[in-house]
């Protein structure tokens, strides 16, 4: 009498990792949010940016997408998730008058509170062809106002303070 051993444990082999990857191979569960609120809004901005090779004033507005967003899963605090835009403020050299430009943005999350001071820096970099190599770097200082009520922005105001003191490299 002749046994298919072989033959059934290829089989069973197979059936199982069939089975493995139909359960072990499905993707991760996504975890649900809920959107309180959302909208965007521009702040007035100006400064000065102290430092070599000149000072540059900039003047502009900076645009803030805010999306309030709560995890109804876990109850946890609403979050405030920004995504903060500087391609609208320009500079200018207070010595040469050479024109600057500002790159780059931010996507923060931050707690939901009444008042929320935050810093973010950005670069400025010279508008010539050759400017990239003599980028630097601005602070911006913003306090935003949220209703923590409605979940809702209310005010925001931008600080004057961009200095950043690097040291010389």
């Amino acid at each position: 009498m002749k046994t298919r051993r072989p033959l059934f444990a290829v089989a069973l082999a197979l059936l199982v990792g069939s089975l493995g990857g139909l359960v072990g191979g499905s993707s991760p569960a996504l975890a649900v949010v809920s959107i309180a609120s959302a909208g965007t809004t521009t702040i007035p901005y100006g400064g000065l940016v102290q430092g070599a090779p000149e000072p540059v004033l900039l003047l502009g507005f900076v645009q803030f997408d805010m999306v309030v967003v709560q995890d109804p899963d876990f109850g946890t605090p609403p979050v405030v998730r920004l995504s903060i835009d500087f391609s609208h403020v320009a500079g200018v050299g207070t010595k040469t008058g050479t024109k600057y430009v500002t790159s780059g943005g931010q996507d923060l999350i931050r707690p939901l509170v009444a008042t929320d001071v935050i810093d973010v820096t950005f670069a400025i970099v010279p508008s010539s062809a050759t400017g990239a190599a003599r980028a630097r770097q601005a602070l911006a200082s913003f306090t935003l106002n949220y209703n923590v009520g409605t979940e809702t922005f209310s005010s925001g105001t931008a600080s004057p303070a961009v200095n950043v003191s690097l040291p010389a490299q």
